[in-house]
């Protein structure tokens, strides 16, 4: 599942593909209106395994595409639990965010699968900022706080979700542009220690 605010200038694009059972997604739909957005329009492109789905969202109250970060990871979030809901073939693919036994350490403790890992790119205007990391609930809102707390503007933000993988691609500015080195390192650094902290919080 993918999360983009870039590459549409009037909506927010979700992008989920998962195999060829989840039919037309008429759910997923239901639950996206369920959530204040209208879908402007769809795409459907089948492949030889996959069959991949567009919505073009804004929401309902404003006209404008989601830009919220709580927003966003609740579209997220709604679309996975909506997945396990009504297609329970997809669980497989879907790493289920209770703890198990399958996956509890020696004291009931959920143990990460993935190192984090945080990258800084400087383009003309903004910084491309990658986060791959665990994927957890709320993650992308507690990310674009920590950002906010070292006085970064978010300017758009897309998610990915692959099973337990979360790959959130975050474009921010400082005082108006890109990031200075020196910036980068303390958004990297910052953004390690947070990240480490809340792995060890879910344990």
């Amino acid at each position: 599942m993918i999360i983009d605010n870039k590459s549409d200038a009037f909506a927010t694009v979700l992008e989920v593909s998962f195999g060829t059972y989840l039919g037309e997604l008429l759910d997923t739909v239901a639950a996206l209106k369920n959530l204040g957005l209208d879908i402007t329009r769809g795409e459907v492109t089948m492949g030889d395994d996959e069959k991949t789905s567009r919505f073009f969202v804004i929401d309902r109250a404003s006209g404008e595409k989601v830009t919220a970060s709580a927003r966003l990871e609740e579209i997220r979030q709604t679309v996975l639990t909506n997945m396990l809901t009504y297609h329970p073939e997809s669980a497989e693919f879907i790493q289920a965010k209770a703890p198990t036994r399958a996956n509890e350490g020696a004291l009931g403790k959920v143990k990460s699968k993935m190192l984090t890992e945080i990258t800084c790119a400087p383009e003309r205007y903004h910084t491309k900022l990658t986060v791959v990391t665990t994927d957890r609930p709320g993650l992308l809102v507690d990310v674009v706080r920590t950002l906010k707390d070292l006085s970064l503007n978010v300017v758009s933000a897309e998610v990915d979700t692959i099973g337990s993988k979360a790959s959130d691609i975050i474009y921010v500015t400082h005082r108006g542009g890109p990031l200075s080195p020196s910036m980068e390192q303390l958004v990297v650094n910052s953004l390690q220690y947070y990240l480490s902290l809340s792995e060890e919080d879910s344990y």
